[in-house]
């Protein structure tokens, strides 16, 4: 199940691709794209950094329609490169210029500066783990397809610290107040279109049984994120599958029940959110074939 790192960088074309025509859906080209997907950055944000966010949205709105058509552009051209497999060097690094300049002034940094911001929630962002994945696929030699700017390792190490990351988040004590976790779940509730039938009245029915639990639910959700942190880090090769197996699950879970996958059904979606970027970081540490068969030998 080992993905080649011509194959990832597919997938990451794809992501591109389709984030690019998210953004020409008809709602972008309207008020509601300012007032729910841009404006709400500034919230909670340091003073200076609002302010700046504050221009930036300023500017957006003044300029909805050439922003949203420039963004789709140059979305959908890295797209199409990276699945047309031609300069891919230069379009990594585009894609991650790129990706920095939209987790800043589009995401707000995803709120890591707030003090709420949480993996539940998307921090530290699907834009940013966009140019990691990037690393990982960036060729640097001709005659090994296999050997990108980062080593499978270090890119198992990466996703460890995205699982530390995200039990740090927990900890901070705006998820130890009444109603944080529930209110996560329900405020993605009721935002419209496939959302409605297909995600809606699972996440009511979370959001109802979590909030009494909150409390216990957080150190659980501490507890699951240190774990896979830490066994992500240290486990061998040969014994990693139990622990992706783990961190697909998880991701999976977190992207439905409190990313409502990522609004893709909404019409107001820019992204899938960070639990499906997961999703590809974990299968992009899967051990090969032949380490499984020396398991099974020593057997």
């Amino acid at each position: 199940m080992l993905l080649s790192l011509k194959r990832i960088r597919q997938i990451l074309g794809v992501l591109w691709l389709i984030d690019g025509l998210l953004q020409l859906q008809p709602l972008m080209f309207t008020m509601d794209m300012v007032n729910k997907v841009i404006d709400p950055i500034t919230s909670g944000q340091p003073a200076l950094i609002a302010s700046n966010l504050q221009w930036i949205v300023t500017v957006i709105t003044k300029n909805l329609v050439a922003a949203n058509i420039v963004i789709a552009l140059v979305q959908i051209a890295l797209g199409i490169l990276l699945l047309s497999n031609r300069w891919v060097r230069g379009t990594v690094i585009v894609s991650i210029f790129w990706a920095l300049l939209v987790w800043y002034g589009g995401e707000g940094m995803s709120s890591l500066l707030t003090g709420q911001a949480g993996a539940l929630t998307g921090a530290p962002g699907a834009v940013l783990l966009y140019p990691i994945i990037g690393l990982l696929v960036y060729p640097t030699s001709k005659d090994d397809p296999e050997q990108g700017l980062l080593s499978r390792t270090t890119f198992r190490w990466i996703l460890a610290g995205f699982w530390l990351l995200a039990a740090l988040l927990q900890l901070q004590p705006y998820w130890w107040q009444s109603g944080q976790i529930s209110g996560a779940i329900s405020g993605m509730v009721g935002m419209g279109g496939g959302n409605n039938f297909a995600v809606d009245p699972i996440l009511n029915a979370l959001s109802n049984a979590t909030a009494t639990i909150e409390v216990p639910l957080n150190i659980l959700l501490i507890v699951i994120f240190l774990a896979l942190a830490v066994t992500l880090a240290v486990v061998k090769d040969t014994l990693r599958r139990p622990v992706l197996i783990a961190s697909l699950i998880v991701s999976v879970i977190i992207w439905y029940s409190t990313q409502a996958l990522g609004g893709i059904l909404t019409g107001m979606a820019t992204d899938f959110n960070s639990g499906l970027l997961l999703v590809v970081m974990t299968l992009a540490c899967w051990p090969k074939a032949t380490q499984a068969s020396v398991v099974a030998s020593d057997d």
